[in-house]
């Protein structure tokens, strides 16, 4: 048996020289399939990284990356408009470390040209050229030879026809195609010329290549997770592509395998791809570190054998399980654009459309938090009350129902918009104004005699670079607030580091009290004052250093990553008699923060598991996370294990650090 040996990824265009405005294709091959493998256009000379590109596409043709691909075709439609020297990247998981490249022309309109239709022929194939633009004489010809040959310079053309596909040139014309039958029967490389009159006056010209026939095996062109993939989902499925060459896949043959057990794949074939599935009965753990081998050998005679490992490293997610709730409350039964019972609301939002129109996300109706229908948000809305504004800002607001597939409950994945029917909003997005400042609160909760009480609901919140969304509660009708949760996004929390340990924590007052020029602003009306400018000036707690904990960084414009059944334990609820809640929202054309399913339960929560540190590796950096929900723990390395030298890891953010591959070995572990 042999075994299939890797080969260096290769990018080449399916032409190399393209009119304004035509679309440009690229082939890529032996990718390392990750799904966020990129094509970057840039001008010749610009290094990626150094500037924005030009053009670009995830190897999946998108600017999503949702499939991983170790070969394809990248299509550019409507190419570019400006003429030049280009050259367009293979480069590696949205980052800039090239894996190959290819160089091409964008030429005016009227130039001529000549292409083959394809770049690679195997020797005795057909060969297709066309030819644009020419003079139009009759004994206009075309030439093709050998790599580095000149025509009329030395050896004759290996092949050559008038541009009527004859060899006595009848008939001018300026465009179309002529076709070599036979092809050529040597290997190597070519260029295809256009000639003018019988002569050897070159008007275009385009390099190309003959290969001998050589018996293909089956390879794997696509695989999910993608190798190396970190946070992944929790039932995160596989899924390889494998394609046929002369040879074929033995169905019988195929061994998947995950962490050294044997699975029961599901095999699917359709013309000359095969495909192998296989889902997990179960979650993986959070933070787990997985591997799939698949195994298979080809029909030839010896059979070659090919094994593929992907290894992947889940996301930190956390399953919360929810008994009966103490109240509940999903917003179905109250009509839009009122509040449950006993549910108010205050606004310092400014409001420029007075109409009340829930089809218009800058009317007087958003300037508030209300309820309304989740189905509103799959179809389009007027944006800043002008309803000429572009198409995808009409339904940009379908973000409101993203799925985040790291929500877990009861042991499943919760894969489905966290509202339905109706939930509650509260908007800034798309808002004329200055800003938007927006309250609500609860009625008093009576939780007599309940213990271990917890809040728990459906949090729909998209984090913006000025906004933030403010969670507190109250024992005393009001008067003062609790902290539960302040989200903000992450580079405006200021962190200190320790000098003695390196342990990175957050500085909560300086973090509330910062002066920031675009965070929201309001004139009470009561005393006429002007406030906010800083995030604390929309939290009902006292500003101090015990909120640290309670400091949460988002993504900014991540429609995913905070829609979450979030979980917060209320410890000073307990057997109190009036528990209210305080949800606040302030941005400056920021977002929205969403609420469904608002629950109070009584309930002990399991001792948390003990984190797992995984380990990723990309180029020349070393990533080591863990699981974002283990709060806590410290770092630690040390040069041995024995004796063990432990010390703190500087340069710790969150939950990661990123430190250099080289070197002596390191050990690491947590310590709390």
């Amino acid at each position: 048996m042999t075994t299939a040996l890797a080969q260096a990824p290769s990018l080449i265009s399916n032409h190399t020289t393209y009119y304004a405005g035509e679309d440009i294709a690229f082939s890529f091959a032996n990718g390392p399939g990750n799904r966020l493998d990129w094509i970057g256009i840039y001008p010749e000379g610009v290094v990626p990284g150094s500037v924005a590109s030009t053009r670009w596409y995830y190897v999946d043709n998108t600017q999503q990356g949702s499939v991983g691909l170790r070969e394809g075709t990248v299509t550019f439609a409507g190419g570019l408009n400006l003429a030049g020297t280009w050259t367009a990247y293979f480069l590696l998981n949205d980052d800039y470390t090239q894996l190959a490249s290819t160089t091409f022309t964008v030429v005016d309109p009227g130039w001529p040209l000549v292409r083959t239709d394809k770049r690679v022929y195997v020797t005795g194939e057909a060969l297709r050229v066309s030819f644009l633009n020419g003079p139009g004489n009759a004994k206009d010809w075309i030439g093709i030879y050998k790599e580095g040959q000149t025509p009329g310079g030395g050896p004759a053309s290996s092949l050559w026809s008038y541009v009527d596909g004859t060899q006595t040139g009848t008939t001018g014309l300026t465009e179309g195609s002529v076709t070599f039958a036979n092809g050529l029967s040597a290997a190597g490389n070519y260029v295809v010329f256009f000639l003018e009159n019988d002569n050897y006056t070159v008007l275009a010209s385009e390099p190309f290549s003959v290969a001998a026939p050589a018996p293909a095996i089956p390879r794997v062109v696509s695989v999910q997770p993608a190798p190396e993939a970190v946070n992944q989902p929790p039932n995160a499925s596989y899924r390889a592509a494998i394609r046929n060459g002369t040879s074929q896949v033995a169905p019988g043959s195929v061994v998947l395998r995950l962490n050294d057990a044997v699975v029961t794949h599901h095999l699917a074939q359709q013309d000359d791809l095969v495909t192998i599935t296989y889902t997990n009965a179960s979650l993986y753990p959070s933070g787990s570190t997985n591997v799939f081998q698949l195994v298979f050998a080809d029909n030839a005679t010896p059979p070659n054998a090919v094994t593929h490992e992907v290894r992947f490293v889940v996301g930190a997610y956390r399953n919360i399980v929810l008994p009966a709730p103490l109240y509940f409350e999903d917003f179905d039964a109250t009509p839009e654009g009122q509040l449950p019972t006993g549910w108010t609301a205050l606004s310092y939002t400014d409001v420029q459309n007075p109409d009340l129109d829930l089809g218009n996300l800058d009317s007087a109706s958003y300037a508030i938090w209300i309820v309304v229908a989740a189905e509103r948000f799959t179809g389009a809305f007027v944006t800043y009350s002008n309803p000429e504004n572009p198409d995808d800002w009409e339904t940009d607001y379908r973000r409101v129902l993203s799925v985040n597939p790291f929500n877990v409950v009861n042991g499943q994945v919760f894969n489905q918009p966290l509202a339905s029917g109706r939930f509650a909003f509260g908007n800034s997005g798309y808002r004329n104004g200055r800003s938007q400042v927006l309250y609500l609160f609860t009625p008093d909760f009576d939780l007599t005699g309940k213990t271990d009480v917890h809040l728990a609901f459906h949090g729909l919140w998209e984090q913006n670079q000025d906004s933030i969304a403010a969670v507190e509660y109250s024992v005393d009708h009001g008067q003062t607030w609790l902290p539960l949760a302040y989200l903000l996004d992450a580079p405006d929390i200021v962190r200190v580091t320790n000098e003695i340990t390196g342990e990175v924590t957050v500085d909560a007052v300086a973090t509330l009290t910062a002066e920031h020029a675009d965070v929201a602003r309001y004139t009470d009306p009561d005393t006429f004052e002007e406030k906010g400018g800083t995030y604390g000036a929309f939290i009902g707690a006292a500003i101090s250093p015990a909120l640290a904990p309670y400091i949460e960084a988002r993504v900014n414009d991540d429609p995913v990553e905070s829609k979450r059944i979030e979980l917060y334990r209320l410890p000073q609820a307990d057997n109190q008699p009036a528990v209210r809640f305080r949800f606040a929202h302030a941005g400056t054309d920021s977002w929205y923060f969403g609420l469904d399913n608002f629950g109070l339960y009584s309930m002990s929560l399991p001792p948390p598991e003990r984190p797992v540190l995984s380990i990723a590796r990309t180029g020349n950096t070393v990533t080591i996370t863990w699981p974002a929900n283990a709060s806590g723990f410290t770092l630690e390395s040390s040069p041995t294990l024995v004796p063990a030298t432990w010390a703190p890891v500087s340069g710790v953010t969150g939950n990661s650090v990123s430190v250099p591959a080289s070197g002596s070995a390191s050990y690491f572990r947590l310590r709390q």
